[in-house]
């Protein structure tokens, strides 16, 4: 199958080719002509699976047929759990779109930074609102935005909406929602707690199992390595240099840890930077986009 045969527009297919997308995977062989034709959609599959060209490109093929001289109304609202997956998944529809005969106003709102500027950027409408629910709910307590218009609600990675605890945001936006819609939910496993809001949003849905296979899964080995707390960094240090990492994810156990860590790299010459729960989003922001600096040899070490 190719993604000629599922639909898309010249523009759409001509984005995903410069992806070098080669062909479908087969969630997007089974979501994207599902969602084309209005269903619901409830799909499970794994992260690397494709999902998002899974919903996003049908989605963006659906906004070809609104009039371009109509105001912006925000007709497709996305909810995600975590502010970097709203960039990602924001970031996702900026590429698919680029070549659209009428450009597609994506905003992507998060918490952890200034309220201001997405209300701002909302001034106008939009086509696709990119969310996480904390932040959705307070534009529209400061009625930056309104959901009266929504026509296809997408909850992509509902699993994990729901462990971290967004089960009454969810309730509260979707109250606020027309009751006719189109509804997509994606998650990449389906616990008691999705299969219960899976069967109160859906209507009539086509289920979509995607099995996890190898190409979807990460290729990791595992070791156990005892070794005395006050040479752990030490250790650590020495694995990265004898093994030539250069892009290493520290998993401790407190801020404090992660910044003290990163300290002691740093001095050993590996370049690291700290993440953790009191940084601001644009500090997360310039800590991960700056590129190492210094001598070829040194590492890159990201701290979490």
């Amino acid at each position: 199958m190719t993604f000629s045969s599922l639909g898309l527009s010249a523009d759409l297919l001509r984005a995903i080719s410069e992806r070098n997308y080669a062909a479908p995977t087969p969630i997007q062989q089974a979501a994207i002509p599902a969602i084309l034709e209005g269903r619901d959609v409830w799909a499970c599959a794994q992260t690397g699976s494709g999902k998002t060209a899974a919903f996003a490109l049908p989605l963006l093929q659906q906004t070809l047929s609104r009039d371009r001289d109509a105001p912006l109304r925000v007709r497709t609202l996305i909810l995600v759990p975590t502010r970097e997956l709203a960039a990602q998944v924001g970031e996702s529809i900026r590429l698919y779109a680029c070549y659209m005969p009428r450009p597609t106003k994506t905003i992507i709102v998060f918490g952890g930074i200034s309220i201001n500027p997405q209300m701002m950027a909302l001034r106008g409408g939009a086509d696709i609102v990119v969310a996480t629910p904390g932040r959705l709910l307070d534009l529209v307590d400061h009625n930056a935005l309104r959901l009266a218009d929504v026509t296809t609600l997408v909850l992509d990675e509902a699993d994990r909406l729901l462990d971290l605890g967004f089960s009454d945001e969810l309730a509260r936006i979707i109250e606020r929602l027309p009751w006719r819609r189109q509804n997509l939910l994606f998650s990449a496993t389906f616990p008691p707690a999705v299969h219960l809001l899976a069967e109160e949003l859906l209507h009539d849905p086509i289920r979509i199992d995607v099995p996890s296979t190898t190409a979807t899964q990460p290729a990791i080995l595992q070791r156990a390595i005892h070794v005395d707390p006050a040479r752990r960094t030490q250790l650590l240090r020495h694995l990265i240099m004898e093994q030539g990492w250069t892009q290493v994810l520290v998993f401790v156990g407190t801020k404090y840890s992660t910044e003290h860590i990163a300290e002691k790299l740093r001095r050993a010459g590996i370049q690291a930077a700290a993440f953790h729960g009191k940084l601001s989003q644009v500090t997360r922001n310039a800590r991960y986009r700056s590129p190492p600096t210094g001598h070829p040899s040194r590492r890159l070490s990201v701290i979490l």
